[in-house]
């Protein structure tokens, strides 16, 4: 008779699981957006080349003035004084004149392709602070030998 309970005991506990489980199952999927729309909502949105001259030339002066507004984030959070803040400034302004300029060259035709689009991007990672060198090693110690 010891057979019969050790039987029907892991029985029940998997009936009650079962029922337990079927109406999360069922549930799962309310309330919430589908599966492709979620794995797109964190992904920026790419331009598809070619674009019109127009679109691409506002693109880049929103790209110029982000730049413009971490820049002055960033020397209001370092506490410059301000002839570090004007020649800055101008550096910015120099280096913004070059990407209009290139922008201004590439969209002469009326559209600009990805590889037009590529060389303004090149001139366009200036902006940045540092201007992002190449051959600058972070890792090194400045006056220590390598």
């Amino acid at each position: 008779m010891t057979h019969v309970p050790s039987f029907f005991r892991p029985l029940a506990v998997a009936l009650c699981l079962a029922f337990a489980a079927a109406p999360t199952v069922a549930f799962a999927g309310e309330g919430s957006a589908p599966a492709g729309a979620k794995a797109e909502a964190g992904k920026k949105k790419r331009v598809a080349f070619p674009i019109p001259a127009d679109q691409f030339t506002k693109h880049m002066e929103k790209r110029i003035e982000k730049a413009r507004g971490r820049m002055e984030s960033h020397m209001k959070a370092k506490n410059l004084p301000e002839a570090d803040r004007v020649a800055r400034r101008k550096a910015f302004d120099a280096s913004a004149t070059e990407v209009r300029a290139a922008a201004k060259r590439v969209a002469q035709d009326g559209t600009v392709t990805k590889e037009e689009a590529k060389e303004v991007r090149k001139l366009a990672k200036g902006l940045k602070p540092g201007g992002h060198k190449k051959g600058r090693d972070h890792a090194k110690k400045p006056g220590k030998a390598a």
